[in-house]
Parts: C-alpha cells; structure tokens; sequence
C-alpha cells in the first residue's frame, strides 16, 4: 500500500536540490568586476603619477628656494656677474640640476647698482645641464640693489 505524501516529506525533497553558481553567472560576475576594476586601477595610476610629480615639484622649489638665497648672498658680498650650473649629485639627486645667472646687465638690472638673480632647477632626464621641453622646472628670480649699507658691512 502507497503511503501519501505529506507536505513535510516534499519540502525536504525540494531543500536536497543543490545550491551554487552557474558558470554563466560566474562569467557574468568576473566580467562586471572587471568592467568596474579597469577604470579604477587606471585612476589609481594616474593619482600615483600626479603624486610623484607633486613630489618632484616640492624638491625642485626648495632647491630654487637653496640656490636663490646662495646667490644673493654671494651677490651681495662681492657684486660680480656669475653663472653656475651643476646638479644635485652630492644631496642624492643627480637626475636634477640648476642653472644660476647673476648679472648687472641693463637688459636686467642697472650696471654696478642692480643686480638680477635668476635660478633654474629642473628634472635633467637627459644628463645635459639644459633645461628642455618636458622636463619638470622650476624659475625663480630676484632682483638685489648695491646700497651702501651693504658696503659698509664687515664680511
């Protein structure tokens, strides 16, 4: 004799069938988690390029800043015209250098009373002492007069 089927014995049939992901979802899920990863690695690179140049940009304004202050120190003791380049090598940063003119010129200053001081430091990716098209660089200048204060001082 058949014994009915009761509704506890039906539900446990249908729990049995097992559960998991199809590999059509799978293919489906790594494809949207590749789709919303892409973009975002691609911001995550351009975010570290923009940091590093940030980064550059600082020690290159302290460097001018360091050069800047040297030579109006060097102007004002001895009111010579000079130039100077080099790099950073002796501080651990031979890829940046500088370029230091100091002059009297009346295109510039006043001739044995003013004095311009510019200074040029730069990212030297390609070892010339040249500041070039897309290497980073950073321009400072300042202008020193011959006062006789200035004269006057021991040194």
């Amino acid at each position: 004799m058949d014994r009915p089927q009761t509704k506890k014995s039906c539900q446990a049939r249908s729990r049995a069938v097992p559960s998991g992901f199809s590999l059509l979802e799978m293919v489906f899920a790594t494809a949207l988690l590749a789709g919303t990863l892409a973009p975002a690695l691609a911001v995550m690179r351009d975010a570290m390029a923009l940091s590093r140049e940030t980064t550059v940009r600082a020690l290159l304004a302290n460097y001018a800043v360091q050069k800047l202050e040297e030579h109006v120190a060097l102007g004002i003791g001895s009111w010579t015209n000079a130039t100077d380049s080099n790099t950073f090598a002796a501080d651990g940063h031979p890829e940046i250098a500088y370029n230091v003119s100091r002059s009297d010129n009346p295109a510039y200053g006043i001739t044995g009373s003013l004095t311009h001081i510019m200074v040029t430091v730069f990212e030297d990716l390609d070892d010339d002492l040249t500041p070039d098209t897309g290497e980073l660089q950073i321009t400072m200048r300042t202008k020193i007069a011959k006062l006789a204060t200035y004269e006057n001082e021991e040194q």
